[in-house]
C-alpha cells in the first residue's frame, strides 16, 4: 500500500470520526442524561467490537478495497442510525463493527509500514497527522451539531464517504492489497485466543487497555462537556486549543523517543499517566478557570505521551514476536473485558441511581490501576 493511500483512508476516516462518532458520547448524555446509559451502550460498543473480529478473520481476504468500503459505509449508517433513532442496542452494535474494521486496518497498515526502531516517531507522525484531521472534522462538527443539528452531520457524512468512494476505487490495484504476511496467516481460533500467554504480561495488559480507552474518550469526554456548559461549540473549541498545544511538543519529542532508553521512557510515561487520572480525579467545576485549564493541558500531554510510549512498545513487540496475530490477540481482550467491565459498570450505576457524581471516583480507582502498566516493561530475550 502506499503513502498516499494510506493517507487518505487516514484522513478521510480522521475527518468522518471527528465529525460525529467523535461527540457520540457527550450526545448520548445530552439526550438521555444518564451516564448507566453511556456506560451500556460502550459495552454493548465492545460486543459488537468482539464479535465483528471474527468477522474480519474471515473476510479480509476480500481485499483492502472492499474493507475500505466496508469501513466507510459502516460509519455512514453510524451516523443514519443516531438520526432515525434505530434501538441503541443496534446503534451501539454498529459502533462496534465500525470501530473493529476502522482501528483493524489502520494498525495492520501501520504495522505493514514500519520497522522495528522507528515506531516511535512514525506513531508520532500518525499521531499528529490524525489529530489535525480529527481536529478539523471535531471543528466542522461542533458547528453543525449547535446551529444546524444531526441533520447537517448526516449530509456532509454522505457526500464524505462518496468522496471517499470514488478516490479510493481510482486507486492503482497495487496499492490497495493487504501485506503479504497478513494474507498467509491462519486464522485464530477462540480456544487459541483465550489460551495466550507470553511472557510481556501482554495478556493482562491486553485486558484493561480497552477499559482505560473508552474512560480516556467517552467518560473524560462527558466531564469535559459538563465543564464547558454542555456546549459543542465550546467543547470542539477547548479539544481543538488542546490538539494544537500537543502538536507542537510531539512535533519535539517524537524525532528523538527512539533514540532514548525506552525503558527509562515507558516508565516516566506511566508514571505521568497515573497522575493524569488523579487529575482527573481532582478537577471540578468549582475551580477557578485558570486551574482547570491547567489541569486539562496536563491531562492530555500525559495522557498522549503516555500512548506514545505505550503503542511504539506494543508495535515493536508486534514486529519482533507476534506480527499480526499479535495485533489481532490485543483487540479481542480489549474488548471482550470492555464489553464485561462496562455492562456490569452500567447495572451497578442503574441500580444505585448514581450520575457523573461518580466520576472522580471512577477515575481515583483508574489512578490505582492504571500502575498495572509497568507488568509491560519486561523486554525480549
Amino acid at each position: 500500500m502506499s503513502g498516499r493511500t494510506y493517507y487518505l483512508f487516514l484522513g478521510f476516516h480522521g475527518f468522518l470520526l471527528g465529525l460525529f462518532p467523535f461527540f457520540l458520547p457527550v450526545y448520548l448524555y445530552r439526550v438521555s442524561n444518564s451516564l448507566a446509559i453511556v456506560a451500556l451502550f460502550v459495552g454493548v460498543t465492545g460486543v459488537g467490537f468482539t464479535l465483528s473480529l471474527w468477522g474480519w478473520e474471515r473476510v479480509f481476504r476480500l481485499g483492502l478495497f472492499r474493507m475500505i468500503v466496508f469501513s466507510l459505509l459502516l460509519e455512514l449508517f453510524l451516523v443514519f442510525a443516531v438520526f432515525f433513532h434505530v434501538n441503541p442496542v443496534a446503534v451501539a452494535l454498529i459502533n462496534g463493527a465500525y470501530s473493529c474494521f476502522y482501528w483493524m486496518i489502520q494498525r495492520v497498515l501501520f504495522l505493514s509500514r514500519g520497522t522495528e526502531g522507528n515506531s516511535g516517531r512514525r506513531f508520532g507522525n500518525f499521531q499528529i497527522f490524525v489529530a489535525l484531521v480529527l481536529k478539523a472534522g471535531i471543528f466542522a462538527g461542533s458547528l453543525l451539531l449547535e446551529d444546524f443539528g444531526l441533520s447537517a452531520i448526516c449530509l456532509l457524512s454522505l457526500v464524505i464517504v462518496l468522496s471517499a468512494l470514488l478516490l479510493f476505487r481510482r486507486q492503482a490495484k497495487e496499492d490497495m492489497v493487504f501485506p503479504e504476511a497478513l494474507r498467509g496467516e491462519e486464522k485464530i481460533t477462540v480456544g487459541e485466543a483465550f489460551s495466550f500467554r507470553d511472557r510481556l504480561h501482554s495478556r493482562p495488559i491486553f485486558m484493561i487497555d480497552g477499559i482505560f480507552l473508552y474512560l480516556e474518550s467517552y467518560f473524560w469526554l462527558i466531564t469535559l462537556f459538563l465543564i464547558v456548559g454542555e456546549s459543542f461549540l465550546k467543547l470542539g473549541i477547548v479539544v481543538i486549543l488542546l490538539a494544537l498545544v500537543l502538536a507542537a511538543l510531539f512535533f519535539l519529542i517524537k524525532e528523538r523517543i527512539d533514540q532514548l532508553d525506552s525503558r527509562r521512557v515507558y516508565g516516566i510515561a506511566v508514571f505521568l499517566y497515573v497522575v493524569s487520572w488523579g487529575l482527573r480525579a481532582w478537577l471540578s467545576e468549582n475551580m477557578s478557570s485558570m486551574l482547570q485549564a491547567g489541569i486539562i493541558v496536563l491531562v492530555a500531554f500525559s495522557t498522549s505521551f503516555f500512548r506514545l510510549a505505550f503503542n511504539k512498545k506494543f508495535f515493536d513487540y508486534a514486529r519482533a514476536i507476534g506480527g499480526y496475530r499479535y495485533l489481532f490477540l490485543k483487540s479481542v481482550y480489549s474488548q471482550f473485558f470492555l464489553a464485561v467491565f462496562f455492562l456490569f459498570f452500567s447495572l451497578f450505576l442503574y441500580r444505585f441511581q448514581y450520575g457523573v457524581t461518580v466520576l472522580p471516583v471512577l477515575y481515583g480507582g483508574a489512578a490505582f490501576c492504571s500502575i498495572s502498566y509497568l507488568l509491560y516493561q519486561t523486554e525480549m530475550s
